[in-house]
């Protein structure tokens, strides 16, 4: 009995650990239900384009000729206007002393490949937080014509309600576009001192029992 105890203890001890690390923090980060969960701000030199969602998989899925693969769902969200400067961004609760890892993918279009102004996408998490996450600063050599994963660790120091942004900022007409998909945020909670002597404590009484047993 106290040898299948021990072992029990520290098997909860790793469970917490893995719900931690399961637990869905973005809301909808597929947009298969739209922007539901989501907000938008901001516009450009076209009323009514904004951020739109498209429905990928099929031919022609920008309007522009651009026939995009599925990658996290059959729906992406599609920064497409010129003089922009926009904002695709949600509320999500972070706590203190967890270990994340955002992670998206992004995909330029071929049918903006060639336009002659550029475009800056800064991933952002609460401004002390996470802020741009590329050697550049902004994500603009998106590779053009594929999904490309991007993933980024990053820790808080206090739990609470943080602001997960994707801003766009593109150049004058005509501007390239690019697609995000897949938005997810995953935590790994850090055991604390406590959580790790009992998890200690645990496995030092399996192992002193299964001793005892074979003994």
């Amino acid at each position: 009995m106290n040898r299948i105890f021990g072992t029990a203890l520290a098997a909860g001890a790793f469970a917490l650990v893995s719900a931690a690390a399961q637990a869905a923090i973005v809301t909808n980060g597929s947009f298969e239900s739209g922007l539901t969960g989501w907000t938008t701000s901001g516009g450009g030199t076209t009323p009514g384009i904004g951020v739109t969602v498209i429905t990928t998989g099929g031919s022609n899925s920008t309007g522009y000729g651009d026939n995009v693969p599925n990658y996290d769902g059959t729906k992406a969200v599609f920064f497409v206007d010129d003089n922009a400067d926009e904002h695709l961004s949600q509320f999500v609760s972070l706590n203190a002393g967890t270990s994340y890892t955002l992670s998206f993918a992004l995909y330029a279009t071929g049918s903006g490949a060639n336009n002659a102004y550029s475009f800056t996408l800064d991933d952002e998490l609460g401004a002390s937080i996470l802020g741009s996450q590329t050697n550049s600063g902004s994500l603009t050599n998106v590779p053009v014509g594929v999904w490309t994963t991007y993933s980024f660790n990053f820790t808080v120091g206090l739990t609470g309600s943080y602001e997960l942004d994707f801003h766009f900022v593109s150049g004058a007409t005509p501007a390239k576009d690019v697609l995000v998909d897949g938005v997810s945020i995953t935590g790994a909670a850090v055991p604390e001192p406590m959580s790790l002597a009992l998890l200690g404590t645990g496995l030092a009484m399996g192992g002193l029992f299964a001793r005892r047993r074979r003994g």
